[in-house]
């Protein structure tokens, strides 16, 4: 009996493996269905989609009576390309960590993405092998074996949104699938590959430094080898509700469109919060698919819906259309001094054009989106609002709508504005006619709702302030520390680690050197700054900046206020602006030494919210330093360390 078999292994299935492994590239040889080293042979009844191809070899033979839809290349510059491609494709495989070992015989297991090898080194398939991507069509699945055999009728089932494209077998030896095996993925071995009568190949079947042989049948159906081709699709999302507060709900709705194919697509949609799944749809082709969320907390929130792909039937036909990740809505939970059920004590009684206003900070970098102010039912005409720094430079400024008779009003400024963390500012409103909310006194000590602070009154010159004029303008004026129930609505920026993260060590090693971290994000957005945690011995100046991968310099800041341990954080003077799926590297330079670290830690990707630390193996290891009395790009590496740097992100 002939088996399915799969090269090297060693793979756990991990939620931590999911999404980890790196893509593969086959570039050149992407348009072969079959490429071979020294040979392809055919007797009987087979169609290949896709190109064909032998390089050095220029053997080719039974064709007919085989098929090739695409074009025959024995040798030629094409062949030659692919071959050379597909080669670097069996090395980058080959080179690459192992996540987890399995038992030998696949059949009857599911598998999640990663890298397998087995416990005596070859692999079999009898009946199913399910491979469960986890809602993540661009999860890889790698095999790696000395020999690779699947059995007669064996199958190969793909769920979770997993993609022929992204299954690869990595074989040292030789592979022979069985008579009407289905077989799913990207065979790339070193030795002989044999196709037996009847099977069905769902991606592609190379032979680096051997042949291929393929059985055909004596009719319908035809033993075959298809690149995959399955429709694709494209998923949109939306937000019911955005910016939201904690406690609000949400429904995320879905809808899947197959382009020119003659009905929609219809399957399931998992919704994720960055890699958490916040829950699961039928997406019936008419009526979308949706969640509702209603415990976010304060903070930005990437959200996508994933078709999990399938089978859509036309008449009779049976469409198999191909998963698909929607574009991210960043959901924006803001935070406020006040909730809505506080109230003023008082209304004015001043008819007076007056400008009022709050000193406030937070303990965490992030995005003011707008501003708030608590209103009485004289309160009336058209009020604006607006965000200042203490030295009166007006950072945005905004026009409320659609104001209520009274109570809390809101109003968003057209481009969130990035602030610092411990760094107090003013957040104001003008009001026309006078009538204004107040409480006094009220800042006789600061009011505190996490991460935001008003200050107390005799903080910085006294909080609860105020301008008369006709006009919005800067307030600077206070009276016995009236709180007159202005207040913002924040978002927390995004870091890799949370503040309770802490290294497993503090070296010993006193030279001056640059530490960093390769990261990249889910979304477009502005890194507001750099973060970094050491230890009690590691003190004087430190600066940080964020580099491209190519030494590009892009911003650069000194530290400072920093604490004796723990978390440093510093700012720059204006934020950067990073590119979604782009790596970047953040670092820091200390010249005692006596750095942070964890090691090894980047075995697999971490990821945080719309932040991934890259794995190590991914983009030339991560986890980076070079020695030196200044700052400078960080590109040596040692066992997949993490020296502690990080970043604080925001997407306006």
């Amino acid at each position: 009996m002939l088996a399915c078999v799969l090269v090297t292994g060693l793979i756990v299935t991990t939620p931590a493996a999911l999404a980890d492994t790196p893509p593969v590239g086959l570039d050149d040889a992407a348009p072969f269905a079959v490429l071979a080293g020294s040979s392809v042979t055919n007797t009987g009844q087979t169609a290949i989609t896709g190109d064909l191809g032998v390089s050095p070899g220029t053997t080719v033979s039974g064709f007919p009576p085989g098929t090739v839809s695409g074009t025959i290349h024995t040798n030629d510059s094409t062949a030659i390309a692919a071959k050379a491609d597909a080669v670097s494709a069996y090395n980058d495989l080959a080179d690459r960590p192992v996540d987890s070992t399995v038992a030998p015989a696949l059949g009857g297991t599911t598998k999640t993405p990663g890298l397998y090898t087995s416990t005596n080194g070859t692999f079999n398939i009898s009946g199913t092998l399910t491979l469960d991507a986890q809602a993540d069509p661009e999860a890889v699945f790698v095999f790696r074996a000395s020999t690779l055999t699947g059995a007669n009728v064996s199958n190969i089932n793909l769920v979770g949104g997993a993609q022929e494209e992204n299954v690869f077998w990595q074989i040292t030896g030789s592979v022979t699938l069985g008579t009407f095996c289905t077989f799913r993925g990207t065979v790339l071995a070193s030795g002989g590959v044999t196709v037996n009568s009847g099977a069905a190949v769902f991606g592609r079947i190379f032979s680096l430094n051997d042949g291929v042989t393929l059985q055909g049948t004596g009719g319908i159906p035809a033993t075959r080898v298809s690149l995959p081709d399955r429709p694709p699709t494209t998923t949109t999302l939306t937000s019911s509700r955005n910016p939201s507060t904690p406690g609000d709900s949400v429904t995320f709705s879905a809808t899947v469109d197959g382009g020119s194919e003659p009905v929609t697509p219809q399957g399931d949609v998992v919704f994720k919060d960055g890699a958490t799944t916040i829950g699961e749809d039928h997406f019936d082709g008419e009526t979308p698919a949706t969640v509702t969320v209603s415990d976010f907390t304060a903070g930005q929130h990437h959200i996508t819906a994933v078709f999990l792909g399938g089978i859509t039937f036309n008449g009779e036909e049976p469409i198999d259309f191909a998963p698909s990740t929607s574009n991210v809505v960043v959901q924006n939970v803001t935070t406020s001094l006040w909730s809505d059920s506080a109230t003023p004590a008082n209304q004015s009684s001043d008819n007076r054009a007056v400008t009022l206003g709050v000193k406030f900070r937070s303990n965490s970098s992030g995005l003011i989106q707008g501003i708030r102010f608590h209103k009485g039912p004289q309160n009336t005409g058209t009020h604006t609002g607006g965000l200042w720094t203490t030295s009166g430079q007006l950072l945005a400024s905004l026009t409320f709508t659609g104001e209520s008779a009274s109570g809390w009003q809101e109003g968003y400024f057209s481009t969130p504005v990035s602030i610092d963390a411990d760094t107090t500012y003013i957040a104001s409103y003008h009001t026309p006619s006078g009538f204004w909310s107040y409480t006094r006194p009220y800042f006789t000590t600061a009011f505190t709702n996490a991460p935001l602070t008003a200050l107390e009154d005799g903080a910085e010159g006294g909080n609860g302030v105020y301008t008369y004029g006709a006009s919005h303008s800067f307030p600077a004026s206070t009276f016995i520390a009236s709180n007159y129930w202005v207040d913002v609505m924040f978002t927390p920026a995004n870091s890799l680690w949370s503040d309770s993260a802490t290294p497993a060590n503090q070296s010993p090693d006193n030279r001056a050197v640059t530490l960093g971290v390769k990261f990249r994000s889910d979304s477009s957005g502005l890194i507001q700054g750099i973060r970094f945690h050491k230890g009690p011995q590691n003190t004087g100046t430190h600066t940080g900046g964020l580099w491209t991968t190519s030494g590009q310099l892009l911003a650069s800041l000194t530290f400072t206020g920093e604490s004796a341990s723990g978390w440093q954080e510093g700012y720059f003077s204006t934020p950067v602006s990073i590119n979604a799926d782009t790596t970047y590297i953040a670092s820091y330079h200390t010249t005692p030494g006596f750095w942070s670290y964890t090691r090894p830690y980047f075995t697999s990707a971490r990821k945080r919210g719309p932040l991934t630390a890259l794995e190590d193996d991914f983009q030339g290891g991560n986890g980076v330093y070079t020695y030196g009395a200044s700052h400078s790009f960080p590109t040596s590496t040692f066992i997949a360390s993490n020296y502690w740097v990080d970043v604080m992100f925001v997407s306006p």
